[in-house]
């Protein structure tokens, strides 16, 4: 079978979808994700697909004090790379929404 002629077909579960998005904020320290969310089955994640794009919904909570519209975009672009680098899918839009703030704790 040449390279023409072979046709991939697979998918990706939500889960994976899910953990890539939440991944990809691992380590930032200026915003996590929301823990009371009501999008992704409750769990502050959405991430919707259709053909080869995708659009991923996130709730996140802030750090007091941060400018919340760098961390947005920097979370929005963190967002994209990972899933496009990881699955190919096209990444159409990251709507990051803010449901909440927390404290800067002594640690960091």
């Amino acid at each position: 079978m040449t390279d023409e002629q072979m046709s991939v077909d697979y998918q990706i579960s939500e889960n994976v979808l899910e953990a890539i998005v939440r991944g990809a904020l691992e380590g930032e320290r200026r915003a996590r994700i929301h823990g009371g969310g009501t999008l992704g089955r409750g769990r502050g994640v959405d991430v919707d697909v259709a053909e080869q794009t995708c659009r991923v919904t996130v709730l996140l909570d802030g750090q007091v004090g941060e400018d919340l519209i760098e961390v947005g975009i920097l979370a929005q672009d963190r967002i994209a790379r990972s899933l496009t680098r990881m699955t190919g899918l096209t990444v159409g839009a990251v709507d990051v929404t803010f449901a909440g703030v927390y404290p800067v704790t002594h640690s960091e």
